[in-house]
């Protein structure tokens, strides 16, 4: 017998031996029956399968549309949460790989053709949006202490997490080394099994992690619970059978008591300053009345003559190093100018490696970034004199203006403004001010881990300080970091001051010669 495709895509077996005048004669007409009888059984069997395929396809762009509906009912605020663009990219990543999988298979060529003219405008993710999505998920879960739970249940107002979503999480953690993160995600994925479809070997996968790391950590009898509901699934599991036989006598013999919890770690050990940026982050350090009585608001003139007409609202937030929040300093009209020029300009933001000064891309920095010269409009030279009029320094040597965006669980690490490898093109940066162009519904505050306090984004305010003590030298405790974004977005723009021409503008502090 051999196998031939025929052109409907139908696999048939005909004799490759027999070759008769089938009209010639009745004995032989048999044969046609019984070859009649297998086509019959490879059409019933095509066509249920073509069956279980569209139903697996109506299920699935039901569930879509669902999501969908949900998502474009308001937009703006679904997007904003990042479970929901999570949960988003997935769609448009793996689900949209299945989906055309099982179409294709049914079709026996692309349901979306690479030539067509239409697919070149679609906007789809790839797999590093999807890596970057999760990413994200696990950097606020991590930043902010949240449970997974809190997580897979929308953060509030987001879209709730099913099984494989969940999965997917855990299995990344599993890859890092992270086994007592996986284990809370495939934990979670094991309270969902309910909820939506999950494939069978990736619940085989769940129970099993689940089983082992629970005996690992001394929870033999979570173990075997989680054993039994695997055998439950797959019955004929020979590694299960003989896992349960094991944590049966691990329970009978007390063995458990040698399995201690102690005995594993979390792999995310962080220093002492990714501590304490962590719990500024969280709200976790407030400054008492003691450390806050010194501080003063006010209307405060600077030297530029505009100042004397319109004084600027300046709140201190600390004092040594002198760090202060200018606030209604940027109009809404112009936070919507540069957000509108910004968004065609944005790229990944990068960091300045310390040893060459070279910019790269690095989970450090996770936000998209663009720079506006003086000459790109006037409402940039405002902006620019205005800074001048606000502090008092020389824009000769300035920067140019900075807009950034920062994405799902976007943040920077602690860091410094100042340059450390000997930057004197124009020399050191002295100064930052920092514009807020949104306020944050929840995380996003600008953290200051040295000086224990934390700043939150006031969209129209600016935050100032100087990098430099007054006699040149490096100030080491302006570290300072961007929190993760919990919910909402982030705009703000930066404004580096350099040294350079600064020697009349601030003058030496016998109390800042460090």
């Amino acid at each position: 017998m051999y196998w031939k495709i025929i052109s409907w895509g139908l696999l048939i077996a005909v004799s490759n031996v027999v070759k008769s005048e089938f009209y010639s004669s009745v004995s032989d007409l048999d044969k046609l029956l019984q070859t009649e009888g297998i086509i019959l059984k490879q059409l019933d069997s095509y066509i249920q399968a073509q069956e279980e395929r569209l139903g697996e396809l109506r299920r699935r762009t039901f569930s879509w549309k669902t999501a969908h509906s949900k998502a474009t009912r308001n937009a703006k605020d679904y997007l904003l949460n990042p479970v929901n663009a999570f949960l988003l990219i997935k769609r448009l990543t793996l689900e949209w790989n299945d989906i055309e999988v099982i179409a294709n298979d049914m079709a026996k060529q692309d349901l979306m053709n690479t030539d067509d003219a239409g697919k070149k405008t679609l906007a789809l993710p790839e797999r590093v949006d999807l890596l970057g999505a999760m990413d994200a998920l696990l950097r606020l879960q991590d930043v902010y202490n949240l449970d997974a739970s809190v997580i897979a249940n929308g953060i509030d107002t987001g879209s709730k997490m099913l099984a494989d979503d969940c999965f997917e999480l855990g299995q990344k953690l599993q890859e890092t080394g992270d086994t007592h993160h996986a284990a809370d995600w495939f934990r979670e994925a094991y309270n969902r099994f309910e909820l939506g479809k999950i494939d069978l070997n990736k619940k085989v996968k769940i129970l099993e992690y689940l089983a082992s790391y629970s005996y690992t950590t001394g929870n033999v009898e979570d173990a075997l619970d989680y054993t039994d509901h695997l055998l439950d699934l797959q019955p004929d599991n020979k590694k299960a059978l003989g896992q349960k036989t094991f944590y049966e006598d691990a329970i009978w013999d007390q063995q458990d008591k040698l399995f201690k919890s102690d005995k594993i770690s979390s792999s995310k050990a962080s220093n002492n300053i990714l501590a304490v940026y962590k719990k500024l982050c969280q709200g976790e350090i407030l400054r008492n009345a003691s450390e806050t009585s010194y501080l003063r608001c006010r209307y405060t003139p600077t030297l530029s003559a505009f100042s004397k007409i319109a004084p600027f609202k300046i709140e201190e937030i600390n004092l040594n190093p002198r760090i202060v929040v200018f606030h209604d300093v940027l109009s809404y009209t112009e936070i919507d100018l540069l957000k509108n020029w910004s968004k065609p300009l944005l790229s990944r933001a990068g960091i300045a490696n310390q040893e060459t000064g070279k910019g790269e891309v690095s989970n450090y920095r996770v936000s998209k970034s663009t720079w506006f010269t003086d000459d790109y409009h006037a409402a940039i030279r405002t902006i620019t004199q205005r800074v001048e009029d606000m502090t008092g320094l020389s824009m000769d040597t300035a920067e140019e203006l900075q807009v950034v965006n920062y994405g799902l669980g976007g943040q920077y690490g602690p860091h410094f403004d100042f340059f450390h490898w000997g930057e004197l093109t124009k020399s050191n940066r002295i100064a930052t001010v920092l514009f807020y162009m949104s306020d944050v519904k929840i995380g996003g505050a600008t953290v200051f881990p040295k000086l224990n306090f934390a700043l939150e984004a006031r969209k129209g305010s600016a935050a100032f300080w100087y990098n430099l003590h007054s006699s040149g030298n490096l100030d080491y405790s302006t570290l300072h970091g961007a929190c993760p974004v919990l919910m909402g977005e982030k705009w703000v723009a930066n404004k580096w001051i350099r040294e350079r021409g600064q020697e009349f503008r601030r003058k030496c502090d016998p109390d800042d010669m460090e």
